[in-house]
């Protein structure tokens, strides 16, 4: 897997990879620079890889509603995202590196992470208009733009774009946990 900071950065597109289990790339010019996997029977620990390594997300519900980042197989958080109301919230690694997330216009749908100044780091736009290109064959679920001068963040811009994604899709099926089941095997 290439890594995303010796790679021109557009287009970047998540879209679905085919199998049993809810899995997911974000797709590069050069080829696939994370994937995202939920685990099987549940809708709400996923593996993350990019060719820095390989992380698991963890939501967790009451009493403290966050989402936790961690090491393959390590017991310690590398990372925490404290939701904020109205679909916004705070990463916080344990180096001190702090990220906010910030919802995009209702016409846009999706997120982006912000630095500290404000400057967008990782953008997540849902569905994009695919009108004005070939539809490829899987379909593009969302596009993913990293911001130029963050390119070279210690977090990694495909490790966030990873995390957003997971926070996009976690928060779809916490709203409608109805569906989650049905929707689970869609992803």
């Amino acid at each position: 897997m290439p890594a995303l900071t010796r790679l021109e950065t557009t287009p970047l597109t998540w879209q679905r990879v085919a199998g049993l289990r809810p899995a997911f790339a974000l797709h590069a010019k050069e080829g696939i620079v994370a994937t995202l996997s939920f685990q099987p029977g549940d809708t709400t620990l996923a593996r993350v890889e990019t060719a820095d390594g390989a992380w698991t997300l963890m939501h967790r519900g009451f009493p403290s509603d966050t989402v936790t980042l961690r090491l393959l197989d390590s017991r310690v958080d590398l990372a925490t995202f404290h939701p904020h109301p109205l679909g916004q919230g705070e990463l916080v690694f344990l180096s001190g590196e702090t990220f906010d997330w910030v919802r995009l216009e209702e016409a846009e749908g999706g997120a982006a992470f912000l630095d500290q100044d404000g400057m967008t780091v990782v953008r997540l736009t849902l569905r994009p208009d695919t009108s004005h290109r070939m539809i490829p064959d899987e379909p593009i679920l969302a596009l993913a733009e990293v911001g130029l001068p963050h390119r070279l963040l210690p977090a990694g811009p495909a490790l966030l774009a990873a995390v957003g994604w997971y926070l996009l899709r976690v928060e779809a099926l916490l709203e409608h946990p109805d569906r989650a089941a049905g929707t689970s095997l869609q992803l």
